[in-house]
Order: C-alpha cells, then structure tokens, then sequence
C-alpha cells in the first residue's frame, strides 16, 4: 500500500494508476495528511462488488426467511405518501 497527495498526484496519477493495475496494490490519497480515497485494481474492484451481491443475497434470503416480503412500486410509493404525479414532475 502506498499512500499519495492529491499535491503529488498532479504530476504521476498516470504512474500510480499504472502501478496499482499492475501490482494490485491500493493507493491511499490523502489531502492535508487526512486519508479521503483510495485508488484500487479493477481486479479488487470486481471482487468488491461480486462479494456485495452475495452478502445483499443473503441478506435477502434471511429477511424473507423472517416472514419480509417484496412490495411493489405502488405499494411502495403508498408506503412513502409520494404519488406518481409528483415523481414524474420532478
């Protein structure tokens, strides 16, 4: 892990983007010495996200194991007290 300025970064974004793809290796940028975000491989990226589905099946499967159900947009929108005119004007 390596961490990076956003200062620093003006000049080599290319390079760290570059090393980070190739070493699979996160940056860490920070700004003013804080930690704000972080650059990762699209490698970890895709994993990231493949691990989020599975944990948000899941989850699902477990609430409607506890009796949840699915509701509809209608019954959704009823839920929230939004009418479909008010959606389709903003």
């Amino acid at each position: 892990m390596s961490a990076h300025s956003l200062r620093e970064l003006r000049g080599s974004l290319g390079s760290v983007v570059r090393e980070v793809a190739m070493s699979g290796e996160e940056a860490i940028i920070t700004d003013s010495g804080t930690e704000v975000a972080v650059i990762i491989s699209m490698a970890d990226y895709e994993r990231l996200h493949e691990h989020a589905d599975v944990a948000d099946a899941l989850r699902l499967r477990d609430m409607r194991a506890e009796g949840f159900s699915a509701m509809s947009l209608a019954e959704m929108m009823e839920a929230l007290g939004v009418s479909a005119d008010e959606v389709l004007a903003s």
